[in-house]
Parts: C-alpha cells; sequence; structure tokens
C-alpha cells in the first residue's frame, strides 16, 4: 500500500512538472496583442458618417475602393466614418467635393459650434506654453512666393484693367524671378536646432512678442457661410490589426477584421480674418520693411515706386500627438494681395509706368522635438 502511495504521489508530481513544462513554452509564445491609445484631450472632433450607397454616386472608382479597403463586404449600407479634415485632405482640390459635403446635414454641420472656443484655447494654450516655458526643441523653415497667373493683374495708374495681359505677365514673372533670386538670405531658416530652453521671443511668431498667440474667436472665420473653413480639429488614428488568441488578425462576428489605434494624430486648422489687427496676433507682419526691399534688386528691368499690401485670409495649421498633446508643428501661411506702382525700364521702358496687382504667401512651419521620457 505504502509503494502504491509513493507511486501515485511521484506521479502526481511529474504530471505537474509536465504542467510546468507546457506553461513555460506558452509563456515564450505568448500573443502580444495592441494596446489602443486614446485621445488625452476630448475637442469633440467633427466627423460625419456616410454610406457606401452614397459614395459610390459621387467618388471615382479608385477613391472609393481605397475609402474602404478594410472591409471585406461593400454593401450600400456599409458605413464608414470621416473627419473634416480627411474630407479637405483627401477630396478638397476635388471638383466633386462640394457634392461630398452636400451629403452633410445641417445637423451635422452644427457640431462645429460646439467646439470653437474649446479648439482655439487648446491651441493658445499649446503654442504659448512652447514659446514662453521654452517646453521643445525648434526648428524652422520660411517661404516666399508668387502666386503667378490670372491672380497678376495690371492697370493704368487710373485704375483701368489694360489690354495684353499676358504680355504683361511675362515681363513681370522674369522682373519677380530676378528680385525675389536671393530671398533666402532675408528669410527665417534655422541651420541648426534651437534646444529647449533658449529663448524664443524673437524666433516663434509673432517676433518680438511674449505670446505666439492671443487670437480669439473674433479674430477667426468660425462658419461654413465664409466660403472659407471653419475652425476644425480631427484625429487621425494608425491602425493595427487585432490579434486573437493564436496570434491571427482578430476578426468580429461578420468575419471584418478588427483594427485598434496605436496612434493618434491630430490636426487644428483656423483661418485668420484680413483686418490687420487679427493677423497681428499670431503673425510677424514685416514686408513693408523686408521683403518687398528685395524687388529693387531688378530695377535694371522695373522700378518699385511704392506699394501697398493688403491681407486675404491667413491659414494656420498645426499637427499635435494627440495621445501626449505635444504639438509636433506649426505652419503659419500669410497670404496677401499687394498693389505696386512700377516703371518698366531698360528694353521694357515702352510699357511705362503701370500698377500691378499680385497675390504672394509668406509662409514658415516651425517643427517642434520632444524628450524622450522612458
Amino acid at each position: 500500500m505504502k509503494k502504491n502511495f509513493i507511486r501515485i504521489i511521484a506521479l502526481v508530481l511529474a504530471f505537474t512538472m509536465l504542467i510546468g513544462t507546457f506553461a513555460g513554452c506558452s509563456g515564450e509564445t505568448e500573443v502580444n496583442r495592441p494596446v489602443a491609445v486614446t485621445s488625452k484631450t476630448d475637442l469633440k472632433d467633427v466627423s460625419f458618417v456616410f454610406t457606401y450607397g452614397e459614395l459610390k454616386e459621387i467618388l471615382p472608382g479608385d477613391k472609393l475602393a481605397t475609402l474602404y479597403e478594410n472591409f471585406n463586404k461593400k454593401l450600400d449600407d456599409r458605413e464608414v466614418e470621416l473627419s473634416y479634415y480627411e474630407l479637405v485632405s483627401k477630396y478638397g482640390s476635388e471638383d466633386y467635393f462640394e457634392d461630398i459635403l452636400a451629403l452633410i446635414t445641417e445637423e451635422e454641420w452644427a457640431q462645429f459650434t460646439g467646439n470653437q472656443q474649446e479648439v482655439l484655447d487648446y491651441f493658445n494654450g499649446l503654442i504659448n506654453d512652447i514659446k514662453v516655458n521654452k517646453t521643445a526643441f525648434v526648428s524652422y523653415d520660411e517661404a516666399f512666393w508668387i502666386n503667378h497667373g490670372d491672380g497678376v493683374v495690371f492697370k493704368s495708374v487710373d485704375g483701368v484693367e489694360l489690354p495684353d495681359q499676358d504680355k504683361f505677365r511675362a515681363a513681370f514673372r522674369l522682373y519677380a524671378d530676378m528680385a525675389l533670386e536671393n530671398i533666402d538670405s532675408f528669410l527665417m531658416n534655422s541651420e541648426e536646432i534651437v534646444e529647449k530652453g533658449a529663448d524664443l521671443t524673437d524666433i516663434i511668431y509673432p517676433i518680438g512678442e511674449k505670446n505666439a498667440s492671443t487670437l480669439t474667436l473674433a479674430d477667426l472665420y468660425t462658419d461654413k457661410e465664409t466660403n472659407t473653413y471653419p475652425i476644425y480639429t480631427s484625429v487621425v488614428p494608425t491602425l493595427v490589426y487585432d490579434l486573437d488568441e493564436k496570434g491571427n488578425n482578430a476578426e468580429d462576428e461578420e468575419g471584418e477584421y478588427i483594427f485598434v489605434p496605436s496612434e493618434l494624430y491630430r490636426t487644428i486648422c483656423m483661418v485668420v480674418k484680413p483686418e490687420e489687427a487679427s493677423v497681428k496676433k499670431a503673425f510677424t507682419v514685416r514686408e513693408k520693411d523686408g521683403i518687398m526691399e528685395q524687388f529693387k534688386a531688378a530695377e535694371s528691368y522695373m522700378k518699385l515706386n511704392s506699394f501697398e499690401i493688403a491681407f486675404t485670409p491667413c491659414k494656420i495649421t498645426a499637427g499635435i500627438n494627440a495621445v501626449t498633446d505635444e504639438m509636433a508643428y506649426a505652419t503659419y501661411e500669410k497670404n496677401m494681395i499687394i498693389t505696386a506702382n512700377i516703371t518698366f525700364a531698360g528694353a521694357l521702358a515702352d510699357y511705362g509706368t503701370v500698377v500691378v496687382e499680385f497675390p504672394c504667401t509668406s509662409s514658415i512651419t516651425y517643427n517642434f522635438g520632444w524628450s524622450v521620457t522612458e
């Protein structure tokens, strides 16, 4: 009896060791399922739901296929959610963009009215924290260009539009290209990264000011009736396949793959009204004693007698890590119409003195880096 008892104990121990061995093996092959991340700050992002049936009447086949590529079954009632940013970035320059917007109900558009102040406060807080508290590494690049084409208009000194606009535009383009040949020497461009903790007063717009933005809602377009964009913020996720307990791509009850967000990237866009008082709350205005002086370099072709600058809607776009609320970049697009009185010279002297109106853009992008914490 004692021998049988000992034999039973031995078998139990052997079986226990065998289980432990398999347990150790399963630990080595344990499936590492992706963990979904969430936004640190909820800004009530504006998004819209469309069906496959609606969009197949508007979008070309290749665009539609890309939009629904994560679905095995493309039924007419299959829904897809798109943020306003995604709509603008994917289709904003397409002829059918207005047809897509027409699918959005007034009730859906009303989402914009609920988060405008919150989004502005969020942007102001992040960019001001960087400038005032010097919390990030900074690099920056500025550009200036003239939007050639039909937007360039020549008039007599009495304000009458001149004939042969194409002839004048060709001459002006030659003049402008020569004048702006060395524009980089005037623009702000960083050759080295500005270290965290450095004074950013004369680096981040507005130059010379303590804060980066004092914008209020009154300075911005906030509704769609303006034919510009309201303030909008959208979080676009980086999606990865969820895994089942065997390490295969997980599927839902309908056999569709399950995705989880591994990264969340927020984009904020706002359009500043063209009044100089509003523009100065976030932008540096220095063309009158800077960029336009570059045109004197080409006075052998045209002499700049005088000029005036008027702003058109200016845009600020910021990219943010939505999981950490760390701003990755901010781009400031300052759009202007310059009205200049010029006198042609040299081989172009027969053109005499005219007035030219031309659109141009000054753009600067700040890139921000953050310390990696273990």
